[in-house]
């Protein structure tokens, strides 16, 4: 039995080495990428909900949505519906696909209200998003709208097929002037699954803010804002990255991504 024991040990170390290297193996810049790529995909259409229903139906404000879409408004059930796949112009674009349905509690974003967003198919930027996102109303002023977002169960897949779970608990702010939405922030956190089937956690530090030069340009990126991404690898070890956004002016922005183990990559947008 003494004899046994060196490779019991032995083959426990072993076991122990290679966890360890398979942590140390992984590209931590694999993971900031996953981090950018998420939070912009969830930024991209955060602004429709800011809308009333009854704004669905004003034909200067639908002309005005990218890439096109055909709108088809049910009016009994307060449902809206964004199709790309028959575009309304010859030049659609073809970044995306499919549709988004939007439904509403009622005809006005009140207080307690809520907005229901569902996928049908949708892709933007070779980026496939399953599920649903929930928002309800906090709170409302003549200048102002909160929406408080929960989502248990998104599903984000990029063009390798490679997939993230997502679950929100986020808040939105957007500043209104003239029915028109000026100014959107960020904030709350989220949990979920990477690329690699490893626990994921980010939390916004400080306010993500799009501005009004890149909401009247249909560019919805952050030009201020802090993120801490933490994944969760094999033994409970943990790895933390930052994202911050800035911009120059107008809406110029910049994405810096601090990985954990020194390296800072830059994106534009």
């Amino acid at each position: 039995m003494k004899q046994c024991t060196p490779l019991v040990l032995l083959i426990f170390l072993f076991s122990c080495n290679l966890d360890t290297n398979k942590d140390l193996q992984i590209d931590q810049s694999f993971e900031g990428e996953e981090a950018y790529w998420v939070s912009k995909t969830l930024d991209e259409h955060i602004y429709l909900p800011f809308y009333d229903f009854s704004v669905y139906a004003n034909v200067a404000f639908t002309d005005s949505l990218p890439g096109c879409p055909t709108i088809s408004i049910d009016s009994e059930q307060y449902i809206v519906t964004i199709d790309y796949g028959t575009p309304n112009c010859e030049d659609g674009s073809t970044d995306r696909q499919g549709k988004l349905q939007i439904q509403y509690s009622s005809i006005s974003n009140n207080i307690n209200s809520t907005i229901k967003i569902t996928y049908d198919g949708y892709q933007t930027s070779n980026t496939t998003i399953e599920g649903f996102r929930f928002f309800q109303v906090t709170n409302k002023t003549a200048s102002e709208l909160l929406l408080q977002e929960n989502a248990d169960s998104l599903l984000l897949i990029d063009e390798n097929e490679s997939s993230t779970k997502l679950v929100l608990d986020l808040v939105h702010g957007g500043k209104i002037r003239n029915n028109s939405l000026t100014e959107l922030n960020i904030s709350g956190s989220l949990t979920g699954r990477n690329w690699g089937g490893n626990q994921i956690e980010a939390t916004i530090l400080k306010p993500k803010i799009i501005n009004q030069a890149c909401i009247s340009q249909l560019g919805f990126y952050a030009v201020s804002g802090e993120e801490r991404w933490t994944f969760t690898r094999s033994e409970n070890t943990q790895v933390t990255h930052q994202l911050n956004y800035s911009n120059t002016e107008g809406c110029e922005t910049t994405t810096t991504i601090k990985l954990a183990e020194g390296v800072t990559m830059i994106k534009q947008p």
